[in-house]
């Protein structure tokens, strides 16, 4: 019989996420191409979009303004980005790929297309469409947050918030 630890859905995403994670990167620097995976998203993004600031580039990768600054300085540290101000607002800045970076960029671009196609090869493996699958679940807890979740099922838990500012 498995622990409580061993069922624990949002450790086996996380796990199975830094997996990808980790194996990406390993990919990539086996294939001779130096940048980090785990940044792989984000420099996308820019490569693709152009100049950005970082609220603009969380409004396309869906991930907290937090986590992508502190994306971005690495990925400006490594030389694969760089930043300047706004010229139209100089509290802001903006993020861009380093044009000498584009044929990296390029390989990353190229490189992302077939692990795409890979990963279909993983879900017929699998027997499910993980990418579909995921943007379900999003989908889902948007509509319904796990809290409420929990308190329909639980109704004890309605009593436990009742009285608390849950904003």
């Amino acid at each position: 019989m498995k622990t409580v630890t061993e069922n624990i859905f949002g450790m086996k995403i996380s796990r199975t996420a830094d997996q990808i994670g980790q194996q990406g990167r390993e990919a990539y620097w086996q294939l001779g191409l130096e940048l980090d995976a785990l940044l792989n998203s984000l420099a996308l993004a820019l490569y693709e979009h152009g100049p950005k600031t970082s609220s603009e580039i969380t409004k396309l990768t869906g991930f907290s303004r937090q986590r992508e600054e502190a994306r971005l300085k690495k990925l400006v540290k490594s030389g694969y980005a760089t930043s300047r101000p706004d010229p139209e607002d100089a509290r802001r800045t903006l993020f861009e790929i380093n044009p000498e970076k584009a044929p990296d960029m390029d390989r990353a671009l190229a490189m992302m297309k077939d692990f795409e196609q890979v990963y279909e090869d993983l879900w017929q493996e699998i027997g499910v469409d993980m990418g579909e699958a995921v943007a379900k679940l999003e989908r889902a807890l948007t509509a319904r947050p796990l809290l409420a979740r929990l308190c329909e099922k639980f109704p004890h838990y309605v009593e436990a918030q009742e009285g608390r500012d849950v904003a």
